[in-house]
């Protein structure tokens, strides 16, 4: 040994005693150890470092936090600042919104006033044609009254005496006219009241109409209005919602955002869902307030079916009660499964890291049994979830059976009833509708749930068996790591678990993308769902719009009868004006006959005067007496007709009775069926709140169900660390089942390599004997020579030669013992990992064993699952056929509902124009009976003054002057009025060209308003478009961002512009 080595050994014997290390070292350990020892100083050294980085690390994070923080809160200030600026803005929109409903009621309430002063209008062009009629009638009059008076010149004593351009007769008047001793004929009376009672009725039943049309307009605007207002308030919560996510958004990881947009895509589709909803509720109501008067005499017959319908489907709800109790026991249960699971995995990630930082002896010969009883305790789980899985497969088909029977009892039932009460039969199929959604959708939870256990369990058991290769993996690589040298098998090795990796995490990206299209498809999933809904919600806005053009005709039908009756009341008040007159004339003729009969006294004073006069006047009564006649045959032909009248108005009269008796009859069975209306709304009422309290569950079950996922989510991420902790492991287990393989064929070779390597052994076993004893000897030497040298050391320099040829034989025997004890613990060694690789292959035999039954009988489990799924799914099949032919049945139905109540509509509505048509003709016909009857009273009347006038025509002569005066001063008075009439016609043609100005600015205004809204309504709608299409797009640009993995841009341009439009809000 030179002086170096032992300068080197003392120092390196003093550094380990220091830090305690007291252990032996040898001399060719030294090396080896002096490089351990300097490795361990510079660990030592980097650790200090790093501590210090860390140190210093932290007080620079300290100080980063420290200055942050005047920063973080001038962020929270202005966020909260832009929050109440955007509240400002809401609250801006919604006092816009109010102000435009505002206008858009004083553009309603100048409409109606346009329509009134249209029909004032019509009205005062009316009564001028009337005036102008009645301003003829009094000229005609005035023109024959001024040929009467051509006939004498009436002069009193006092008056003035005027000049004549011809020879007319004079006559002077010396006193008054005496009284007349006829009186005055009162005019007839009709006998009939009945003709006033129609009036009143009509006019009675036309003014409640129109308020019904009135309050039914009112009840749709305010329908409309609700729905514009819950539009925007939808849009607005959404907008908010949107950017709050935005605000909230940055810095989050990717897995959270999409559990975000996954929540807030099923809150907007159950929003969508609620509006629908609400959208088919006020449609239903609408239809019912349309269809109430079709259906009054159909539901009789019904309400004992309807009892007997709501009985079945009660208990129908009571078994999905029953049913949704089981369901979330189950669901309970299965959380406590999933908590146990959760914690059996913990623990599994535990004891791999663990096994992964310890690489000893005791860890091999205890991990085992835990693992055994592990694996046991997981394939009893296992065991489990598929038996509650088929209970479950078992109960929900159980579920689908009887809800099909139900399903197809209540379309046989409708079939038979159809076209009977669409309003009921429409609230029971949505009512099916919501029960076969939650349905659906329960059974797709309870499908994914299966899917998750499946996968778990399959997890699981990848990784148990992933544990028990590592373990064996591990105990090869220990063996192996005893020899010194490395083979080209073990590099061939290496490079094949390097392309087994590759290969793995090319099958990991495979599914990554495979993941990802399905996502894909399920968003493309929603979105055709959200079309679908979209195009429901356009179908009904278009049977809205029908509904409102149907409602425009009635209006239009309303205001020709309004037009007819007012023609009617005319009619009547030319007629009432007529008898006026005709009764006014009767006075003038008696006037006329008491002056006749003093102008006929003063005529026998002057026969001769008279002569040519009484001649013209037997003249007069020959052709006023052939004119009596020709009047007497034209009473007679009136009495004909009054008697066929008379037989026609009895007929008529008796139909109305009828027609009122089965008035009294519809009204006794509307009183009925609105008390049965009642009665059902109750009952409804009841239905709907049970429906809220299920939806209520159904939302908690949601909530439970959404907290599920987020374990769920929790636990996929704890797998996928675990994933990628065992992916090193995972390329060395690939290996070793390709080395099983190699095993077994070895295993005959190593079994006849066993004999021959006892016998070896036993050779060697005889050496190492000889060796040792050898060694021993050799070993007593030393220590004598050492005793010796101890004791001689005086005697060194004498006999330096034989020391060092005795320590040149002490090396050469040293070295040849070390050679020994070498082989000696290398044949050993073999022997014992020959006999550990023997057991070794006998445990992986009986456990390959074991892995092939359970194998095999998952196999059977498998195929078995696949012909109970094929099954399941052919008789989906069967029931989805079943469904659409029913589906079909109903549509059918539906259609010949709908021909019937159109075929009743036009029915009603051709009876109602009869019955309208028989009461015009009614009226027409009383109207001209009482004109007979007038005329004929009148005829014989003026017979009657004819006769006594030709007796009393010498005492009216007398009073011809007179009467002249009178009508002379009767017709200065006629100009006058006459005058001012024509003044007044004058002013009310004025007024009229006011009027018709005033209503073409503001129709003209109203055109203009009109197209202004309409413009408006293209803008919104064609914002509304581009925002959905920007929506899309932003999706989908989201998503192929994603799909190739690089970070989602600020969403800023598209939902910010929406957002500072304040024209499009506000259309």
């Amino acid at each position: 040994m030179t002086t170096a080595a032992e300068r080197k050994y003392i120092n390196i014997r003093k550094r380990l005693d220091q830090l305690g290390y007291r252990q032996t070292l040898t001399v060719e350990c030294l090396p080896l150890v002096e490089k351990l020892f300097s490795d361990l100083v510079h660990t030592t050294e980097s650790l200090r470092k790093s501590k210090l980085s860390a140190v210093k690390a932290e007080k620079e994070s300290a100080n980063f936090d420290f200055v942050l923080e005047p920063y973080k809160l001038e962020n929270a200030r202005l966020t909260k600042e832009n929050n109440e600026l955007y509240l400002e803005l809401m609250k801006l929109r919604e006092q816009s919104s109010q102000n435009i409903k505002e206008l858009k009621t004083t553009l309603k309430k100048y409409a109606h006033e346009t329509a009134d002063l249209k029909f004032l209008n019509n009205q005062y062009v009316h009564k001028l044609k009337l005036l102008e009629k009645e301003s003829k009638a009094k000229n005609e009059r005035i023109q024959q009254l001024q040929e009467k008076n051509l006939h004498a010149v009436v002069q009193t004593p006092g008056g003035k005496k005027r000049s004549i351009a011809f020879r007319r007769q004079r006559m002077q008047i010396d006193e008054q006219v005496p009284p007349s001793e006829v009186s005055s004929y009162p005019v007839p009376q009709p006998d009939d009241p009945y003709i006033a009672d129609l009036l009143q009725v009509a006019d009675n039943r036309i003014q409640e109409l129109q308020e019904e049309v009135h309050q039914l307009k009112e009840k749709l605007a305010v329908m409309e209005s609700e729905l514009r207002d819950y539009n925007q308030q939808i849009e607005l919560r959404e907008r908010e919602i949107e950017r709050l996510s935005v605000a909230l958004d940055s810095g989050r990881s990717p897995d959270v955002l999409s559990l975000e947009t996954r929540n807030k895509t099923n809150e907007k589709l159950i929003a969508q869902l609620n509006i629908q909803k609400e959208i088919k509720r006020k449609l239903s109501e609408m239809r019912d307030l349309e269809e109430t008067m079709a259906k009054l005499q159909l539901e009789l017959n019904l309400c004992h079916k309807e009892k007997e319908r709501l009985s079945d489907e009660l208990l129908i709800k009571s078994d999905l009660e029953t049913v949704v109790h089981q369901l979330e026991q189950e669901k309970q249960r299965l959380n406590k499964k999933m908590e146990s699971f959760a914690v059996t995995e913990r623990e599994l990630t535990l004891e791999v890291e663990r096994m992964r930082l310890e690489h000893g002896i005791k860890r091999r010969d205890k991990s085992p049994s835990r693992l055994d009883t592990f694996l046991k305790g997981i394939e009893e789980e296992r065991d489990f979830y598929k038996k509650e899985l088929e209970r479950l497969q078992h109960i929900i088909q159980r579920r689908s059976y009887s809800t099909n029977s139900t399903r197809e009892k209540i379309p046989i039932f409708k079939a038979l009833e159809k076209g009977d009460y669409n309003s009921e039969i429409h609230l029971i199929i949505r009512e099916r509708d919501e029960l076969q959604h939650m349905l659906e959708r329960f059974e797709r939870r309870m499908e994914d749930i299966q899917s998750n256990v499946k996968l778990l369990t399959a997890e699981r058991d990848k990784l148990s068996v992933l544990y028990n290769e590592a373990q064996e993996q591990l105990h090869a690589l220990r063996q192996e790591s005893t020899q010194t040298t490395v083979s080209h098998n073990f590099i061939s090795l290496m490079e094949k678990e390097k392309e087994l990796a590759l290969s793995d995490l090319r099958r990991i990206v495979a599914e990554k993308e495979a993941l990802k299209e399905k996502f894909k498809n399920l968003q493309e999933m929603s979105i055709f769902e959200k079309s679908k809904l979209e195009k429901t919600i356009e179908h009904l806005t278009r049977v809205n719009h029908q509904h409102e053009d149907e409602k425009r005709e009635l209006k239009s039908k309303m205001l020709i009868l309004k037009e007819t009756v007012e023609s009617l009341e005319n009619k009547a008040k030319l007629q009432a004006q007529k008898l006026t007159h005709v009764a006014g004339d009767s006075t003038h003729h008696k006037t006329e006959m008491n002056s006749l009969r003093l102008v006929n006294e003063q005529l026998q004073r002057s026969l001769d005067d008279c002569q040519h006069q009484l001649s013209k006047k037997r003249d007069e009564l020959e052709s006023a007496q052939s004119q009596i006649n020709l009047l007497e045959e034209e009473i007679g032909k009136l009495h004909l007709q009054m008697t066929s009248q008379s037989e026609e108005a009895h007929v008529m009269k008796k139909t109305i009775g009828a027609i009122d008796k089965e008035k009294d009859f519809l009204q006794e069975t509307v009183d009925e069926k609105t008390e049965k209306i009642a009665n059902l709304q109750e009952n409804l009422a009841n239905k709907e709140k049970a429906i809220a309290q299920m939806k209520i569950t159904v939302s908690e079950y949601e909530s439970s169900m959404n907290q599920l996922k987020e374990m769920l989510s929790n636990r996929d991420r704890e797998i996928s660390s675990l994933r990628r902790q065992l992916d090193a492991v995972h390329k060395e287990l690939d290996e070793i089942g390709r080395s099983k393989e190699v095993c077994f064929k070895e295993n005959r070779r190593l079994q006849d390599d066993l004999a021959t390597m006892a016998r070896e052994n036993q050779e060697i076993s005889l050496e190492l004997e000889a060796a040792v004893q050898e060694k021993e000897e050799m070993k007593s030497r030393v220590h004598n020579y050492i005793t010796e040298v101890s004791r001689w050391e005086s005697l060194m320099a004498a006999k330096e030669k034989e020391n060092h040829d005795l320590l040149d034989r002490f090396q050469m025997l040293h070295n040849r013992a070390e050679d020994w004890e070498v082989k000696a613990h290398q044949a050993e060694g073999e022997s014992s990992s020959v006999r550990l690789e023997l057991l070794s292959i006998d445990t992986e035999r009986r456990h390959l064993r074991e892995r092939v039954e359970l194998l095999e009988k998952e196999i059977q489990e498998h195929i078995n699952a696949h012909h109970a799924y094929e099954s399941q799914i052919s008789s989906m099949a069967k029931a989805m056929s079943r469904l659409e032919e029913e589906l079909r049945h109903q549509e059918d139905a539906k259609v010949a509902a709908l021909n019937d109540m159109s075929s009743l509509r036009e029915l009603c509505i051709k009876l109602d124009s009869g019955k309208d048509i028989m009461t015009q003709q009614l009226n027409s016909k009383n109207l001209e009976f009482e004109k007979v009857v007038v005329e004929l009273e009148n005829v014989k009347s003026e017979a009657d003054l004819l006769k006594k006038q030709l007796s009393s025509e010498r005492h009216t002569i007398k009073s011809l002057e007179s009467l002249l005066a009178t009508n002379r001063d009767k017709e200065f008075h006629s100009h006058l009025t006459s005058h001012e009439k024509d003044t007044e016609i004058q002013l009310l043609k004025e007024k009229l060209t006011l009027s018709e100005s005033k209503l073409t600015s503001l129709s003209r205004e109203n055109t203009m308003l009109r197209a202004k809204v309409a413009q408006l309504q293209t803008d919104h709608d064609a914002m509304k478009r581009q925002i959905s299409t920007e929506r899309y797009e932003r999706e989908r640009a989201i998503q192929e961002m994603r799909r190739h993995g690089l970070p989602t841009p600020p969403l800023s341009s598209t939902l910010r512009s929406p957002l500072h439009s304040p024209e499009h809000i506000s259309c």
